[in-house]
């Protein structure tokens, strides 16, 4: 069913967009058309944020692909049918995320990026990762990362100012979906880890945080620089000054995710923040005020 005055939102059964809770997994089968009309340079004509995003983008879909393997694994093994409920939510979530991202980097492909190249490595580094508890304690970590991400992205929509709408209104709505999602995983941690000792999870889930976030790093910057060379952008001192300008500075994307991401090295972390009720609810009215203005493909 198609639910919100024709958004594209599916939802529970007999549900609507205004009768959902907040807590409520919403998949939302949206296309965004940005395959059919790549654009270079879409985020203000700025070479650093957009290779920020897109950068984002190259990890996604594999990695989109990685979470749902990793939770739909435990889906039949743990006697919770709420939480099987919301591992399946979680799961239509993400292969709308995977879809809509694979046309992103088509569309960047498109353009002359070398996506392959970008891509293999990503694939490369989750590949690595074979026992089911070892894969959902990575997925545990990266879902923090783009918690993270949207929390900031949601709290902050005016650092998108200047991009173009189609680009942008992906990256609210994924940032919107992220955060009714974003405790399910370590939940599913929780429950498939109940004979471990608090210690034992704790060191489990920082351990795979740590594993993750390096390599990861290493290869968003690899990439960073082969985007700009496709670019003509020499990727030397200025460039990289840019860049920390821009993910520090101003508008200080990566300085407003520290010490979000930082709460997931305390014992007892919820991933759960104060201010979700009211972050989903601002994202829910954010899409409901712009996809009407965005066609059929949204």
């Amino acid at each position: 069913m198609t639910d919100g005055a024709g958004y594209g939102w599916k939802g529970k059964e007999g549900a609507t967009a205004d009768h959902h809770g907040a807590d409520d997994i919403i998949p939302r089968d949206i296309r965004f058309g940005i395959v059919d009309k790549p654009t270079r340079h879409w985020f203000a004509g700025d070479i650093v944020k957009t290779a920020l995003a897109d950068g984002l983008s190259i990890f996604l879909p594999e990695g989109e692909r990685f979470f749902i393997r990793s939770l739909k694994h435990y889906a039949t093994q743990l006697d919770d049918r709420e939480l099987a409920e919301e591992i399946n939510g979680y799961a239509v979530q993400e292969a709308y995320h995977t879809r809509e991202h694979e046309d992103y980097n088509r569309a960047m492909a498109a353009l002359g990026y070398d996506v392959k190249a970008m891509e293999g490595p990503v694939a490369s580094a989750l590949g690595l990762t074979k026992k089911p508890l070892q894969r959902l304690a990575v997925t545990c970590a990266i879902e923090h990362l783009t918690a993270t991400l949207s929390t900031v992205t949601l709290r902050h929509p005016e650092m998108f100012d200047g991009a173009e709408p189609h680009y942008r209104r992906l990256w609210m709505w994924h940032a919107l979906e992220e955060i009714e999602h974003k405790a399910v995983a370590l939940d599913v941690l929780k429950k498939a880890t109940a004979n471990m000792s608090g210690w034992q999870r704790y060191l489990l889930r920082v351990i795979a945080m740590n594993a993750t976030i390096v390599p990861f790093l290493l290869i968003f910057l690899r990439n960073t620089h082969l985007y700009a060379k496709t670019d003509g952008v020499k990727p030397g001192f200025r460039f990289w000054m840019r860049f920390l300008w821009v993910v520090f500075v101003s508008p200080g994307f990566w300085r407003r995710c520290i010490p979000l991401l930082l709460r997931y090295y305390l014992p007892g972390f919820d991933p759960r923040n104060s201010d979700d009720a009211a972050l989903v609810m601002k994202g829910r009215e954010w899409i409901a005020r712009e996809m009407p203005a965005a066609g059929a493909t949204a």
